[in-house]
């Protein structure tokens, strides 16, 4: 197969991706090892503060590296495709424009690819810088081996939904995540499996799989803090794990493991609703600003 041929194969499974569809993200450029995936500015792509949510721009660069991988694979063969892992660096906020995420193939290796991700504003500036490794194991036929006995957080006795909560607003309302609970450092989130959380193969797409880890930590983040005027908050880093795949609901169980003064550490499951399946694991830091009482005054 030629690089051309490979690079329409890639385009072609790209426009399958019904997550991608749903989010509006267009091809800027595809080329061997580059991939160049544009997000355009809507107001249902933003968080609480009016500013792109950090899933969405997880989710952006998860498509651009995987569309990136693609480009050197012969999609027409029997193989194991799909991310791995996902880290990302939060450099600032994205307000009222497109946004542009850029990857490159840093090595292919035998069943694995390594790239960077990058995601910018039209006009160049830097937004986020990540690395994705994702899958392209040949099996011969043979179903990979599973084993698994993840160790998940305890189990709730009861379940204390909130009332109300302003960040499930825009982008985390348009993905229909919702809260099933709340208490002083601990969340659990429910996101529904529907066509437009999907990737190419009928799975949930590793973007959307990212987005609730990043929404659960921020939201056991906040419920540290009582709501005050000028606290302020954004995610530093987050880095998310695939350790299988489901085409199901799923929750988020998140768990705040240290809060060091302005910054806070979670670490977050996602499962499949139903069988307790774990699809995704996530670590995340996030900056927590409140004011001064002097501030206030």
């Amino acid at each position: 197969m030629t690089a051309s041929q490979s690079v329409e194969e890639a385009r072609a499974r790209f426009a399958r991706v019904g997550f991608a569809e749903w989010l509006g993200v267009t091809i800027g450029e595809v080329v061997q090892d580059r991939a160049v995936l544009v997000l355009p500015h809507r107001p249902e792509h933003l968080n609480a503060r009016g500013v792109l949510q950090g899933g969405a721009s997880a989710s952006l660069l998860t498509m651009a590296g995987t569309l990136a991988a693609w480009t050197g694979v012969d999609l027409d063969t029997d193989l194991q495709l799909s991310c791995v892992d996902l880290s990302v660096q939060y450099l600032t906020a994205a307000t009222e424009e497109d946004v542009v995420a850029e990857a490159r193939v840093l090595r292919r290796g035998r069943g694995l690819v390594v790239l960077d991700v990058a995601l910018r504003s039209r006009a160049g500036r830097p937004i986020c810088q990540g690395l994705l490794s994702y899958q392209t194991s040949d099996y011969a036929k043979r179903p990979p081996r599973l084993w698994g006995q993840p160790s998940l957080l305890p189990p709730f006795t009861t379940l204390t939904p909130p009332a109300g909560h302003r960040l499930f607003t825009g982008y985390v309302r348009k993905l229909d995540i919702t809260p099933l609970h709340q208490s002083p450092g601990r969340v659990r989130l429910q996101m529904p499996c529907t066509a437009m959380h999907l990737d190419e193969r009928g799975q949930l797409h590793a973007g959307a799989l990212a987005s609730i880890v990043d929404i659960a930590a921020v939201t056991a983040s906040w419920s540290l803090v009582p709501r005050r005027e000028g606290a302020r908050g954004s995610t530093v880093g987050m880095q998310v794990s695939y350790p299988s795949h489901a085409a199901a609901a799923v929750v988020a169980d998140a768990y705040v493991q240290q809060r060091s003064e302005e910054l806070l550490f979670t670490t977050v499951n996602v499962t499949t609703a139903d069988e307790g399946q774990l699809v995704a694991m996530g670590q995340v830091s996030y900056r927590l600003v409140e004011p001064h009482d002097r501030e206030l005054q």
